[in-house]
């Protein structure tokens, strides 16, 4: 008896590793997920540029010498010093430029293996630069980033997709060709790139549920978060009151507050353990992009919640983002379909084909979705 149970968990064992290894190995996760974080922190970044642009000389430049007593520069050496000490006008104005190209090259999905690691440098180049000026959106911003190298970023949505697409259907060129790279060293590179892939994913999954739950942990020692009037007092202070009759209403219902500050507790404490399966993935999910979402527009915190809820796409599985791409795409056809010109609806009695009662369909113009995958 004892044998024979000893077998069978050996037997799990095996099966539970074999799982493990084929999720490593078999294909790249969430190619979506972090292709739509890519987009995120891209237009986040983008969006935190130019807002700032008309302050920069008085945030990094030679006007900032003012907080020159609390400088810094975060702790960070080199490389990260591009901005340390401040800039004159013109030197400054360039170096923001070529942030704000990077930024949006890391949108679009342009070369992103170079384009990502030197955007991650300038921008904590740029942070780190005002020790006043940084926030926790920063720190996720740059810890995500740092493993998101890693990872294929521009696998889907991007213009590095669409090169690639074009140089498999021989209409771009590759600049080393594949006959000169033996089919064996090929197919082990293309191994090891699955593998990075899916430990970057790994890792910035790991980081969002530390971030949630060693968050709730802190909450649940603090007594206005065991009473339930913790999200009372923040949405008081005069920073955090972009919409003051908002925040009023909000407030001013205490049964609300309760609610939402006991909300905010379980959803991160729990959040990993919600993960594993998918009708509580979906509450989890739905979950934190809510309560991000209410921080960022009830207390003006856009950052910090962009930066956060982009992290948490990578938990949306693939065949997700292809049926909703799907849809947007079928809806969109559609549209486009009844605004040519000389398209007329079937009158009644008149068949699908639009000539007589029982013609065929025409055949759909849009080529065959991409398959689903299973796993």
């Amino acid at each position: 008896m004892i044998g024979s149970a000893v077998d069978r968990a050996l037997d799990a064992v095996a099966v539970t590793a074999g799982k493990g290894e084929e999720w490593l190995l078999g294909a790249k996760r969430a190619t979506y997920g972090v292709s739509v974080v890519r987009i995120i922190f891209g237009l986040a970044a983008v969006w935190f540029l130019l807002a700032n642009f008309s302050n920069r000389h008085y945030l990094w430049g030679d006007a900032a010498q003012w907080m020159t007593p609390l400088e810094r520069n975060g702790g960070f050496g080199f490389p990260f010093t591009l901005f340390e000490g401040g800039s004159d006008p013109t030197t400054l104005t360039v170096k923001m430029l070529i942030v704000l190209a990077l930024a949006v090259a890391f949108t679009l999905g342009w070369r992103t293996r170079v384009v990502a690691p030197a955007l991650l440098i300038c921008w904590v180049s740029l942070i780190e630069s005002n020790p006043l000026y940084g926030d926790q959106s920063d720190n996720i911003f740059r810890i995500l980033l740092i493993y998101l190298c890693f990872a294929d970023l521009s696998g889907r949505w991007s213009l590095d997709a669409r090169r690639r697409a074009r140089q498999e259907q021989g209409l771009s060129r590759r600049w080393w060709p594949r006959r000169f790279t033996p089919e064996a060293v090929r197919r082990g590179a293309g191994r090891l790139g699955i593998l990075v892939h899916n430990l970057a994913i790994l890792a910035v999954g790991a980081q969002i549920c530390i971030i949630y739950v060693a968050s709730a942990l802190y909450k649940v020692q603090g007594e206005y978060w065991q009473d339930g009037t913790a999200v009372y007092y923040p949405m008081q202070v005069g920073q955090y009151r972009p919409w003051p009759w908002l925040n009023d209403l909000l407030s001013g219902n205490p049964f609300g507050v309760l609610v939402v500050s006991y909300f905010s507790v379980f959803i991160q404490l729990f959040f990993p353990l919600m993960l594993l399966r998918r009708g509580t993935r979906v509450v989890a999910l739905l979950g934190v992009l809510g309560m991000h979402a209410g921080i960022a527009v009830i207390m003006g915190l856009p950052f910090f919640s962009l930066f956060i809820m982009a992290g948490d796409q990578i938990f949306i599985r693939d065949s997700t983002y292809q049926g909703i791409a799907g849809r947007v795409r079928s809806a969109w056809d559609g549209r486009r379909r009844r605004r040519r010109p000389g398209a007329a609806e079937p009158g009644p009695g008149t068949g699908p084909g639009g000539d007589r009662p029982g013609a065929a369909a025409p055949a759909p113009e849009e080529a065959t979705a991409e398959p689903v995958p299973t796993r």
